[in-house]
């Protein structure tokens, strides 16, 4: 959920406002006359069902953009204008290459993408060192770390359930095993936010439906299929 200026909520009320797109690539910005199509799939909560590691995923193309590192890193933005006022840029996902394919004839490359929850099906690499029980602010921080991301400081988590040596009967556990028996004991899923941290989202803690974009005629805005949350 992202706190926006009374510019962005002025420009918003005006019917006659887009949208505009903008991704930096390992550094390298491409907007809206770089922008073939962008769309983004997947997320959390769309059956009522907890202990889940919700991961996201993106496709874009590009006309001629040059050389973009293998696996780099992707970053979304969005903004709103009415003539030559432009809003805030406001970040909606970070994510990382997995595939592309560029024409050769039209230069334009097609890329294929995760955001770093793809990352959670690595067995956990715990500290030898490490005390268990763990505390599950502990093990997630590890887990986090490991992830190469941060969590986001609205997680809140159980103090009643600490974390076993992470070995079941089929081996090592992957990360994504350790989080979804968090998830569960705290009645959450995981997500990887917009600004890229990962964060327990509590079913109670649902943002309502008033905090989704719409326009003035109550019809969602979308960013790729996906609705926007703002604050």
């Amino acid at each position: 959920m992202h706190q926006t200026s009374e510019l962005y909520r002025q420009l918003l009320r005006d019917p006659g406002h887009r949208k505009e797109m903008r991704v930096s690539i390992a550094g390298t910005d491409y907007g809206q006359d770089a922008l073939l199509s962008l769309e983004t799939s997947g997320g959390v909560f769309k059956d009522p069902d907890i202990g889940c590691c919700a991961s996201r995923q993106i496709d874009l193309s590009l006309r001629k953009p040059g050389s973009i590192p293998r696996s780099a890193e992707m970053k979304i933005f969005v903004r709103l204008a009415v003539g030559d006022q432009f809003s805030e840029w406001i970040p909606k996902g970070v994510f990382f290459i997995s595939t592309r394919k560029l024409d050769k004839v039209s230069g334009v490359l097609d890329i294929h993408g995760f955001d770093a929850m793809r990352r959670a099906g690595e067995v956990w690499d715990i500290d030898p060192h490490a005390n268990w029980p763990m505390s599950q602010q502990e093990a997630v921080a590890s887990i986090a770390r490991q992830m190469g991301v941060e969590v986001d400081h609205r997680t809140v988590l159980s103090n009643n359930f600490p974390v076993g040596y992470p070995v079941d009967e089929n081996g090592d556990m992957a990360m994504q095993d350790v989080l979804e028996i968090i998830a569960v004991c705290n009645a959450g899923n995981w997500v990887i936010t917009d600004e890229g941290k990962l964060l327990l989202l509590v079913l109670g803690d649902i943002p309502p439906e008033t905090s989704y974009l719409v326009t003035e005629h109550g019809r969602a805005i979308t960013l790729g299929g996906v609705r926007i949350l703002v604050g």
